[in-house]
């Protein structure tokens, strides 16, 4: 059901509450977790019993378009994200109590979405574009890929370069309190924040808050708390990985991201052409390219991580492969056992090492790939059932989450139309929206 069709049926009185049923009932029990981090509960308790972490994330899905926000709006956003932690961190006690054998980590995450948590994006965009003039000033980043890597001094271009007016200053060191309220709430209770990427003409800005966040935050003396995200759809993928491993080494800090294939191809091809660019975009031309560099992302983390385990018997790198293509986690697994971080039991079944447990997850949307999620869990495990796989899993109002809804349904076309092996996962969904619409049907 689309957002226009749905705000259309809501404006009927007699109509309204059988909609709100309806869509209550199949696609968003199907997709989230529920309308508040109360609902959650059941849904996370239940995939924990099957060895499953979670990643959840109130809705906050910003307008594609840059348009302004209520600020109140975004004050009850931070604060349903500081909820989050809450839950997260009282869950994570009950789960996981001790995380010293699994590098800090008790897989219940917090997803984070920096365009939402500001009022006006532009101020992002200002201070990218003040990014990339200075660097290149600097004569950095000549044969990289746009939007570049992340580099120190990023920080100080975004809040003093000339395209910045005051009022996106302001709004971009409000920005960073936020961040800092969060991640130092996330720190004080153990529980991981993943800080999403977001489309490349305001990714500069994120890449440094996530830089500066993880220098100060993923200390080598404590857990670790924030995880970056990196797109393997960019061209600049493979590059950025090997910096920002090297970078992590030389400045002294645990590197965290979640590697993702990106989810804003439409928009980066029509942003590129509009702004007139010439050569080739930001974005791979084939997928794959996509593919390559997404499976180039895994070879790196666990050639890198099985590096550092035999070094110093630990790792100072975790890598969270989101993936709903059974290539790439296929690839994942038979490297898993080639490096010997996993290793294969008398049952058949494949054990990974105490040293890499906290270090490597795999992750799906929640509500979608299951048949995934199983095939990893019933080949793999861990020490005590630590989970291998975390499953995002958005929460929210209804009404604020059919957006988020809408862009499942569009960015997982392949899964409607039956391409690549979905069509049992088409099959599945189908199957379990007419069984919460029609209970007898089962």
């Amino acid at each position: 059901m689309s957002e226009s069709l749905y705000n259309g049926l809501s404006t009927i009185p007699i109509i309204a509450s059988a909609t709100n049923a309806f869509v209550l009932r199949t696609f968003f029990n199907q997709f989230l977790g529920g309308q508040t981090t109360e609902e959650c509960l059941p849904k996370i308790e239940e995939l924990r019993k099957n060895r499953i972490g979670t990643l959840l994330g109130y809705n906050i899905e910003a307008e594609l378009d840059g348009s302004s926000k209520d600020p109140q709006l975004i004050a009850t956003q931070t604060q349903h994200v500081l909820s989050s932690i809450d839950t997260q961190s009282m869950l994570a006690k009950k789960f996981w109590p001790d995380t010293s054998a699994t590098g800090g980590d008790n897989r219940s995450w917090v997803r984070i979405k920096v365009t939402g948590l500001l009022p006006h994006p532009v101020a992002l965009y200002n201070g990218s574009q003040a990014i990339l003039k200075a660097r290149a000033e600097k004569g950095l980043d000549k044969d990289v890929p746009h939007p570049g890597l992340p580099h120190d001094g990023d920080w100080e271009a975004a809040l003093t370069g000339e395209s910045v007016t005051k009022t996106d200053r302001e709004q971009l060191v409000s920005l960073r309190a936020t961040l800092e309220a969060i991640a130092s709430k996330a720190r004080d209770n153990n529980v991981r924040v993943v800080i999403d990427a977001e489309q490349t003409w305001y990714q500069p800005v994120v890449d440094s808050l996530t830089d500066e966040l993880m220098q100060k935050y993923n200390t080598l003396d404590r857990p670790a708390t924030c995880i970056a995200s990196f797109q393997a759809y960019l061209r600049r993928y493979p590059q950025l990985l090997d910096q920002q491993i090297r970078r992590a080494d030389e400045k002294g800090y645990k590197l965290l991201f979640k590697q993702v294939r990106g989810a804003y191809i439409v928009t980066e091809a029509e942003r590129w052409k509009k702004e007139g660019r010439e050569g080739l975009g930001p974005v791979w031309s084939t997928k794959a390219e996509t593919d390559a560099s997404f499976n180039y992302g895994i070879e790196k983390t666990l050639a890198t991580v099985t590096d550092q385990v035999q070094n110093t018997g630990h790792s100072r790198l975790s890598g969270v492969f989101a993936s709903h293509n059974s290539i790439s986690v296929d690839l994942a697994i038979q490297l898993l056992e080639k490096h010997s971080l996993a290793k294969r039991t008398a049952d058949g079944k494949l054990l990974l090492s105490k040293e890499a447990a906290g270090s490597i997850a795999f992750a799906q949307l929640y509500g979608m790939k299951d048949d995934l999620t199983n095939k990893i869990t019933g080949t793999i495990e861990t020490e005590g059932g630590f989970p291998l796989v975390v499953k995002s899993m958005s929460y929210g109002d209804l009404k604020e989450c059919l957006p988020f809804l809408a862009r499942r349904a569009t960015e997982n076309k392949a899964v409607l139309e039956g391409r690549g092996g979905a069509a049992a996962e088409r099959i599945r969904l189908g199957r379990e929206i007419r069984r919460r619409l029609l209970p007898w049907s089962s």
